[in-house]
């Protein structure tokens, strides 16, 4: 299986009220418990916690702020977004875990 991350940097321009994206990573990761590497501008550190046969556990850990550590379970074929909280700008991410 293979984990495949989009970070998209997403902004509003409140002077001319308009929204903009840019993909600004695209990366392809064997699905192995442990660390993803590093990879983008987001800063976020996302890890591989369990690998079964059709599915995997993401989390995302936060250094300073533990609670705000968030886990998903990613079925082969589906997409989920994570999108912290941001009210004007910042980073978001798309998962998709393929075979």
């Amino acid at each position: 299986m293979k984990l495949r991350i989009e970070e998209i940097f997403w902004g509003i321009n409140h002077r001319e009220g308009r929204f903009s994206e840019k993909v600004t990573a695209d990366e392809v990761f064997p699905c192995e418990v442990g660390a993803v590497p590093e990879f983008g501008n987001g800063r976020r550190k996302f890890y591989i916690d369990k690998v079964t046969e059709k599915t995997i556990v993401l989390s995302v850990h936060y250094e300073n702020n533990p609670s705000a550590d968030e886990e998903w379970r990613l079925r082969i074929g589906c997409k989920k977004e994570y999108a912290p909280i941001s009210f004007d700008g910042g980073y978001k991410y798309r998962f998709y875990v393929t075979e």
